[in-house]
């Protein structure tokens, strides 16, 4: 099975080719509010390079958040598109499981902890020794409040993701901060989880109905909206949706959230 993976989610774009259980290429660029231009042409270059033709590709698996909002929303929107296209089937990975993912075997606890700007953090927290378990759920929150949770956690966690590296001084006191190679989720792992998805592997997890965003939060334009309060009349605009229709002529955001 030749799987095709996305991962937009941070401030890096990449994509990824998983074939017959194992990796076959990656491609990934550290891009901030480049996800629109950078992503279709690498998925190109890398078919081309890989000679894995898009018309081989059997599954289509993307990062579905929490993370930037103009790159969810990208990488989700190709993703669709390819998928329906192709009439293939397509699976969802979250930006912090794929974070913890690569530490699923080290003993201990692992914080993938994802920078959501506006002074706020996502993350979750997993149990590592094995397979990787989901101790506690994704949640918004300040810095400040992952910190104080963190240190009172019964071990020192692992924290990974560029919101661990941005707020290294903070979460140090109670927790074990990786460096900003581990700053963004790897397109690879995300297709290593999604081909176990496709493949029917892991328990409680099905493909089929194309993926939707996980966001936790409303997108900026909306609160910058509310923050104006009585001095705007209208009506807010709406919470984010589903990504915009591929095609020509289909309006996309120019720049990140």
């Amino acid at each position: 099975m030749k799987v095709l993976a996305i991962e937009t989610a941070t401030g890096a774009v990449g994509c990824a080719l998983w074939a017959d259980g194992a990796p076959l290429a990656s491609f990934v660029l550290v891009a901030p509010q480049r996800h629109s231009e950078v992503l279709m042409p690498a998925i190109d270059d890398l078919c081309r390079y890989a000679r894995v033709p898009v018309s081989a590709i059997d599954g289509v698996v993307v990062d579905v958040g929490p993370g930037l909002f103009t790159g969810l929303r990208v990488g989700l929107a190709t993703a669709r598109a390819i998928a329906t296209a192709r009439n293939i089937p397509t699976a969802g990975v979250t930006s912090l499981e794929a974070l913890a993912h690569p530490h699923r075997r080290r003993p201990g606890l692992v914080a993938a902890v994802i920078d959501a700007r506006r002074g706020e953090v996502y993350s979750a927290v997993y149990a590592g020794g094995g397979a990787l378990e989901e101790r506690r759920p994704a949640r918004i929150s300040s810095p400040e409040d992952l910190a104080a949770e963190l240190a009172a956690l019964s071990e020192p966690p692992l924290a990974v993701g560029d919101g661990a590296w941005r707020y290294r001084e903070l979460l140090t006191a109670g927790a074990e901060v990786a460096g900003p190679a581990e700053a963004s989720p790897s397109p690879l792992v995300v297709a290593e989880i999604g081909a176990d998805i496709l493949m029917g592997r892991l328990t409680g997890r099905l493909s089929g109905s194309l993926p939707e965003p996980v966001y936790l939060r409303q997108a900026d334009v909306r609160i910058g909206w509310e923050e104006v309060g009585g001095r705007v009349t209208g009506t807010a605009p709406s919470a984010p949706g589903p990504p915009w229709p591929a095609g020509p002529g289909a309006a996309r955001p120019k720049r990140g959230s």
